[in-house]
C-alpha cells in the first residue's frame, strides 16, 4: 500500500502493451472490451502517463480488427484517460498540475451536489443501504490493507453517492470526472486511509438521515481535505 505517486505511472514512461495478461470480461462487446482492457491498465499504472497506445499492438493483444479500437478511443478520451496529440496518435492522458487543480475544483461543487441531493431522497424515503455496502467493501479492503482494492472500493463509494442522488444530469455530467478521480485514488494510495475511510462513514451516516446540509459540508470538506494531501503526494515542489 506504500507505493509513491511516481512508481505508479507518473512519469513519462513508454510502456508495452503486448506483454500484459488479457483480463477483459469475456462477454463483452469488442468495443467495450478494448475500452475496458485500455483503462484498467492506465489506472492501475501498467500504461504509463505519457505512453502511446497504439492500435496495432491493441488490436493484436486482444485479436480484434482495429473498428472497436476506434470505437473505444473517443469514450476513453471523453473520460480522461487518453488523449490525441498530433503526430503521435493516443497517449495516456497526462495529470499535470493544472489538470489536479481543475478536477478538484469541479468535484468540489459536483460532489457536494451528490451529497446535498442523496441526502435529500433519503430524507425522502430512498433508502441509502447501497451506500452502506460500497461502505461496508472499503472497510473489508482496508483491514487485508490492499491498496488496490480500497482505490476501486473508494471510487465505487463515490459512484453509488452520485447514482443515490437520483440526477441524470449529474450523472452525465460526473462521467468525464469519474476517470480522472479513479486514477486518482490509485496513484495517491499512500494518504492516510483510516483517516479517509473515517470520512467516507461519517458522511455515509449523513447521507442516510438525510441530513442535507450536514452531508453538503462533510462532501466538501472531504473534496478540500483530499486536494491537500493528493498536491503533497503528486507535486510536492508545488505544495
Amino acid at each position: 500500500m506504500q507505493t509513491t505517486a511516481r512508481a505508479r505511472g507518473m512519469g513519462n514512461v513508454s510502456t508495452s502493451i503486448a506483454g500484459d495478461p488479457d483480463g477483459s470480461l469475456p462477454g463483452a462487446s469488442q468495443g467495450v472490451r478494448v475500452y475496458e482492457w485500455i483503462r484498467d491498465r492506465i489506472i492501475d499504472g501498467r500504461l504509463a502517463t505519457g505512453s502511446r497506445v497504439r492500435e496495432r499492438e491493441v488490436a493484436e493483444r486482444l485479436k480484434v480488427s482495429r473498428v472497436p479500437i476506434r470505437e473505444a478511443f473517443p469514450r476513453l478520451e471523453a473520460e480522461g484517460y487518453i488523449r490525441t496529440v498530433p503526430h503521435r496518435g493516443a497517449i495516456v492522458a497526462p495529470l499535470e498540475l493544472d489538470d489536479v487543480i481543475e478536477l478538484f475544483d469541479v468535484r468540489a461543487s459536483l460532489e457536494t451536489l451528490a451529497a446535498r441531493l442523496a441526502a435529500a431522497r433519503c430524507a425522502a424515503g430512498v433508502s441509502g443501504e447501497r451506500l452502506s455496502e460500497a461502505l461496508s467493501t472499503a472497510a473489508r479492503a482496508l483491514s487485508a490493507e490492499d491498496g488496490a482494492g480500497l482505490a476501486d472500493a473508494t471510487s465505487d463509494f463515490h459512484d453509488v453517492l452520485v447514482e443515490l442522488a437520483g440526477s441524470r444530469l449529474l450523472q452525465d455530467l460526473m462521467l468525464p470526472v469519474r476517470g480522472r478521480v479513479k486514477r486518482l485514488f490509485h496513484l495517491t494510495n499512500t494518504q492516510d486511509d483510516q483517516d479517509l475511510h473515517h470520512e467516507h462513514a461519517e458522511l455515509c451516516d449523513a447521507v442516510r438521515k438525510g441530513q442535507v446540509e450536514r452531508a453538503a459540508a462533510l462532501a466538501l470538506a472531504h473534496v478540500e481535505r483530499s486536494r491537500v494531501e493528493t498536491m503533497q503526494i503528486l507535486f510536492p515542489s508545488d505544495t
